[in-house]
């Protein structure tokens, strides 16, 4: 259960499961463990209208068994997780049209799968993450999927070392509070952490924000002044962001004439200065449409327009930047090997790195830890992002879904990343950062191991359990 609710598009999130998986592999006669974990949203792997949220985790909880049959079945002879991983993939999407699955939920299934053998195979190999990925563990070879990366390898394009720390990007969904006075109060909540904008602001550091639009251009001008407002007041000119307009926007006219409205605001001089992405504008749909490209090329050209729910297949990245975006997404639940490849197309797009006109983001599913949060964070840690949206932290009552003995060992664990505050133990952001160094541990970003016992299979799980009085999702 959140601590707020998380407005995001046409949908609202108050509950939300977790899916937890452990692979078994074995290796010169002995059995070796690996987990991954995310979150089941809603409304977001499938916006189908009239597809309810039961449907939905049902389909979700469909695709990571498919998935996990796929990757069985391709191991099945010696082969490398590269060459496994695209095995499967495949499958999945040839097996799922025959079962009404959006190609988005078919790569989270894959995806779940695919890090979960990571962790293992690194803990094999007692290796961290990055240290895996830099030393080829993975025998990812990218020229079988982007002909302009034939013979590089990762590390061609990665950075040396993975980051020790990271700047939170705060989430703004449409519900959320800008001010404290906004607050009524029935609707405060007594639990020690930020609940405003603005109290973030003050007391965490936030100087990266993501904000949500509803593609009411007006309403969305007036909300930016307010938050224009709130930052400029606390941190002057100090302060970035990234618009995310959730798939909203049905055409790209509309998108320019918006940009076209925000660059003539003087009141939004600042703000409109430090906007850094537009990130996935239009309905997925129709986002890779060719008729789309010479109005998507002139907004782009005041800033990128990156795609993220139009990340769904191993080609959509490529596809998008031909027609005129000017980047992509990372997200651990769209797959890591997707995303450290198009990181590679971002590199070689931008003359291997020595150009900035492509660019790429870690973006949150509002996942929380530790499992999917840590190892999101080190793949972004990886890839080398100074900053990434992570927003888990604000919506969720820190790590208060797991058992008391899993909280304590993630804290001892991990003390650079985790703290107390007030009852809770969570995520603590720190001068606007989060402090990582600890999860370039052995395995995928976590040093704990899940314990099995406190999470319910997904055989006997029932939705009901969610107690959701009303839809998650709201047309």
């Amino acid at each position: 259960m959140t601590r707020l609710p998380f407005c995001y598009g046409r949908t609202t999130l108050s509950r939300c499961p977790q899916a937890i998986l452990e692979v078994l592999i074995e290796v010169n006669g002995r059995v070796h463990r690996g987990w991954s974990g995310d979150c089941l949203p809603p409304g977001w792997f499938d916006k189908t209208p009239g597809r309810s949220y039961r449907e939905q985790i049902a389909d979700l909880i469909g695709g990571i068994g498919l998935a996990q049959s796929a990757f069985a079945q391709a191991s099945k002879v010696p082969i490398t997780l590269f060459e496994c991983w695209q095995e499967a993939d495949s499958h999945c999407r040839s097996e799922a049209m025959g079962r009404g699955y959006p190609d988005l939920l078919v790569g989270f299934g894959v995806s779940l799968v695919e890090r979960a053998l990571m962790d293992a195979l690194a803990r094999v190999a007692n290796l961290s993450f990055g240290e895996a990925v830099r030393n080829d563990l993975f025998a990812i070879e990218p020229g079988r999927v982007a002909p302009s990366l034939a013979g590089l390898r990762p590390a061609d394009w990665l950075p040396a070392t993975p980051r020790s720390e990271v700047f939170v990007r705060h989430t703004v969904g449409l519900a959320d509070p800008l001010r404290v006075c906004e607050l009524r109060p029935n609707e405060e909540i007594d639990d020690g952490l930020p609940q405003a904008l603005e109290t973030y602001v003050e007391r965490s550091g936030i100087r990266y924000l993501k904000v949500k639009l509803s593609a009411n251009p007006e309403a969305d001008l007036e909300r930016l002044r307010s938050i224009a407002e709130v930052l400029e007041r606390h941190r002057g000119a100090d302060y970035r962001l990234t618009l995310d307009g959730n798939e909203l926007y049905e055409d790209v006219c509309v998108l320019r004439s918006f940009v076209v409205s925000l660059r003539a605001d003087t009141r939004l001089r600042t703000l409109r200065e430090n906007v850094l992405v537009i990130e996935q504008p239009l309905d997925r749909s129709v986002a890779l449409r060719a008729d789309q490209g010479a109005d998507l090329r002139a907004v782009s050209k005041w800033r990128p327009v990156i795609i993220d729910e139009s990340d769904a297949t191993i080609d959509s990245a490529r596809q998008a930047m031909e027609l005129g975006y000017r980047g992509v997404t990372s997200k651990n639940c769209k797959g890591p090997t997707k995303a450290i490849l198009n990181a590679g197309l971002i590199w070689w797009r931008n003359d291997r790195g020595r150009r900035s006109e492509f660019v790429m983001t870690g973006e949150d599913l509002c996942s929380v830890g530790v499992i999917p949060v840590q190892a999101d964070l080190c793949l972004a840690a990886t890839l080398g992002f100074s900053h990434v949206e992570r927003n888990g932290h604000h919506y969720h009552p820190g790590l208060s879904y797991l058992p008391e003995v899993d909280r304590q060992a993630a804290l001892h664990a991990h003390p650079d990343l985790y703290g107390r505050q007030g009852q809770l133990i969570g995520p603590i952001v720190q001068d606007g950062r989060f402090s990582i160094g600890s999860l370039q541990c052995v395995g995928f970003g976590f040093a704990i191991t899940p314990d099995r016992s406190a999470f319910e299979p997904a055989a006997s799980w029932q939705y009901d359990s969610l107690s959701l009085d009303k839809p998650e999702i709201s047309e």
